[in-house]
């Protein structure tokens, strides 16, 4: 790569010139300088528009005096973050050998379903993005943070895309439905302490989805199985990073080349982030899903809808696994009868979730698993 750090080639690194707010206090002088690159999505141009067909619309709009919206809204919301052990530098581009590391949220996934009613139509609307932590000098990876947002909303006439993308619209730059994926990248900022260097470093490396799980998946996933293992790799992720307080390197499969991964800025400006080989690897194994009927009655039915995975944790270098166990978990739903149609999907998504949220929980909770709770305090 081309490293000629002129004004001309960095523009997005400029943003806090124009659009940030001044902390107006004074940093220690051992506090990390953070610069602020803006809003970005996960992969190439060509992977951008299909994967992210609202976000990427509305990351086009720009402000009269030629501000992007969507950075101008993260910005004024990351800033007012009192960062621990470090602090924002505004108005100057990221030198080489100047100790700071660059902050960017990049998403990561943008799901839509709607489920038809007797009255209506079930919205549900998933983002998820990840809070990157590099190197601008040497373009590496530092640190990464994967968070996701979800709102559930009902329409009485089928959505269009238009009603959809204002959806999207709002949970981007509104407090309309009181979540706001940029006030949840804030509230994780607040959270975490930004560092230059971690003890350790974990990565999910593998997802494999056995045959028995292929016939539940929804379209846009059995159409390209490879988008429903970044899913699942970002979902357990986040879990992890969560309930562990743990930095979790993204997964990069169909997204990476050479353990480069790409992003776009609303800038249109691109980058290759170079990933870190991991210490520690994670293998998640979905091996398939379930529905049991548990009760049927006039009104409607009920249903337990199960997932089932396999989940190993281990030390590729020393050879080490500190743990490999078949989990499940299931979720009940009551169908109404005057239901029109039943998407079995967001249900197993929500079982497929709260075994991963579960799981990573008992890491602290569960004597069994002491030797993966090591593993994530070395990796924090």
């Amino acid at each position: 790569m081309n490293h000629n750090f002129s004004l001309k080639k960095f523009p997005l690194l400029m943003i806090l010139l124009f659009v940030c707010i001044s902390a107006g206090m004074e940093c220690r002088a051992d506090s990390l300088p953070i610069h602020l690159a803006g809003f970005a999505f996960m992969g190439d141009f060509s992977q951008i528009k299909k994967n992210f067909p609202f976000a990427y619309e509305i990351s086009r709009e720009k402000l009269p005096n030629g501000q992007n919206l969507l950075d101008k809204s993260l910005c004024d919301r990351l800033t007012k973050v009192l960062l621990k052990d470090a602090h924002f530098v505004e108005g100057k581009l990221a030198l080489l050998g100047d100790g700071s590391l660059t902050l960017a949220c990049c998403l990561d996934n943008e799901t839509i379903t709607v489920e038809e009613y007797e009255k209506g139509y079930k919205i549900v609307i998933d983002l998820g993005a990840q809070l990157l932590l590099f190197d601008y000098a040497s373009f590496k990876l530092v640190a990464c943070y994967p968070f996701t947002i979800e709102l559930i909303d009902f329409s009485e006439v089928k959505p269009s895309d238009k009603i959809l993308k204002d959806h999207i619209r709002a949970l981007l730059l509104t407090d309309k439905y009181k979540i706001n994926l940029f006030d949840e990248c804030a509230q994780l900022l607040k959270n975490v302490k930004l560092q230059k260097f971690y003890g350790g470093s974990i990565k999910v490396t593998d997802v494999v989805i056995e045959d028995k799980a292929l016939s539940f998946l929804p379209k846009r996933f059995s159409e390209n199985t490879s988008n429903f293992e970044n899913f699942v790799a970002q979902g357990f992720g986040k879990f992890l990073s969560k309930n562990q307080s743990v930095s979790i390197l993204p997964y990069t499969k169909g997204y990476a080349i050479g353990n480069k991964m790409a992003l776009r800025f609303s800038n249109a400006e691109v980058f290759q982030l170079q990933i870190p080989e991991p210490q520690f690897a994670v293998k998640l194994t979905v091996r398939g899903f379930k529905k049991v009927m548990t009760d049927e009655r006039a009104a409607g039915s009920c249903w337990v809808y199960g997932s089932y995975t396999r989940i190993s944790i281990s030390q590729p270098s020393l050879g080490k696994i500190y743990l490999d166990e078949k989990v499940k978990n299931g979720v009940a739903k009551i169908i109404p009868a005057m239901q029109k149609t039943v998407d079995d999907w967001p249900v197993f998504q929500e079982s497929l979730m709260v075994l991963f949220d579960k799981i990573t929980k008992s890491f602290t909770k569960e004597s069994k698993y002491k030797k993966v709770k090591e593993v994530c305090g070395r990796c924090s």
